[in-house]
């Protein structure tokens, strides 16, 4: 499994059909969101919004922004707010839509669980990816843990051996940009050790011959105050309700605390800087077999990053071969830096074009590698703490 999996960039992957708020060209011009200062944004559309509180262009920036922070109704109501103003803003249409379909993904006929406390469910690896494994009706399977994927994602091998249903997707935008079509399956039990889900929503996706069955991605883990604990090599999953107990201790014992944000159905984004240039909007995707990082041209330009076009190597991604150029860098969100990480930068420009935004990369497996890194969906916190 190490070898195959060594040659896998990443598992990115826009296949729900609310992906379409991602496929649109980031605008020009340098208006704080197309720039990735969402926080400054936000503050000017309350400014508007103060002089005007029929301002629909406002009202839908304001809309997006409480979508960011996954605060779904307050973003399902200002949406409704602008559009009666302007019917068919598209800010406010493609934000309701995604934010309709979070709700959804925690509505009651999905995700359905019981759980009183953390369950821990040991990797049975951790490099070059961390695999898990879980059980699907009596059929145990080997899945990767993958921040970068939507919900669930099978084989279609082991969907058809499973017999589970199959319906048409989207199309899906993966590593560098590539596209695949997708398939739909609802898994009817997915049990990870003592926890067992049922009703799961999950991809069917053919995973370039990596040896596993599956991937455990983000639309799984916001459902429980999650930790990819490289430390103990374990994921971590406990109810969401212990949010605040655990930021108490994680400031209490210094861990390194910063803001996400959450776009699309899955998509986890933060601040963070390669090398000393200023910080930038980065992708949180654990799913980078061999590396740490992935870089935009113009991100890697401002760092002072050289690539060397000599030196293009292939790699595997959910939409097929990819080919990119490996650089080495440091990075550094909130006050954990990494030095001497492995990055690299995909040709044709990656997947970063889906964003309506400037985007200056991800950071992955590399640079986590030695932490253990907590998801709480519920203050919108990312965090990790170091190996001992």
């Amino acid at each position: 499994m190490r070898t195959m999996l060594r040659t896998c960039v990443l598992m990115v992957a826009c296949v729900s059909a609310t992906c379409a708020v991602a496929q649109q060209p980031r605008p020009p011009g340098n208006d704080p969101f197309s720039q990735g200062k969402f926080e400054e944004a936000e503050q000017s559309f309350r400014a508007a919004l103060e002089k005007n509180p029929g301002d629909a262009r406002a009202l839908a920036g304001l809309a997006r922004a409480a979508l960011f922070d996954d605060k779904v109704d307050e973003a399902i109501n200002l949406a409704d707010k602008a559009l009666a103003i302007s019917p068919g803003d598209p800010v406010a249409t493609r934000t309701r839509m995604i934010a309709l379909e979070r709700k959804a993904a925690f509505g009651p006929d999905t995700f359905n669980f019981t759980l009183d406390r953390p369950v821990a469910i040991k990797f049975d690896q951790i490099d070059p990816l961390p695999v898990v494994s879980v059980t699907i009706g009596t059929r145990q399977a080997k899945f990767l843990l993958d921040t970068g994927g939507p919900n669930v994602t099978v084989t279609r091998a082991l969907a058809e051996e499973l017999g589970l249903p199959l319906t048409d997707g989207p199309m899906g935008t993966f590593a560098g940009g590539r596209q695949a079509r997708t398939q739909r399956t609802l898994i009817p039990e997915f049990a990870l050790g003592s926890l067992k889900i049922s009703n799961v929503p999950a991809g069917v996706l053919e995973l370039g011959g990596m040896p596993v069955d599956g991937i455990i991605g983000s639309g799984l883990l916001m459902h429980f105050l999650s930790t990819i604990d490289y430390c103990n090599g374990e994921l971590i999953l406990a109810p969401r309700a212990d949010s605040a107990t655990f930021q108490q201790q994680a400031s209490a014992t210094g861990a390194n605390v910063g803001r996400m944000w959450l776009m699309g159905d899955h998509f986890i984004l933060t601040r963070a800087r390669f090398n000393d240039a200023p910080e930038g909007i980065f992708m949180v995707d654990t799913g980078f077999a061999g590396g740490g990082l992935l870089g935009t041209r113009e991100a890697l330009e401002e760092a002072g990053i050289e690539i060397d076009a000599s030196k293009v190597v292939t790699g595997i991604g959910g939409g097929g071969a990819v080919q990119g150029i490996p650089f080495v860098a440091s990075a550094t969100w909130g006050n954990l830096t990494r030095d001497n990480i492995t990055g690299r930068y995909n040709l044709g420009g990656g997947q970063f074009g889906i964003f309506p935004f400037r985007m200056n990369g991800m950071l992955s497996h590399q640079f986590f590698r030695t932490s253990r890194l907590t998801f709480d969906f519920e203050t919108m916190r990312m965090v990790t703490q170091e190996c001992i």
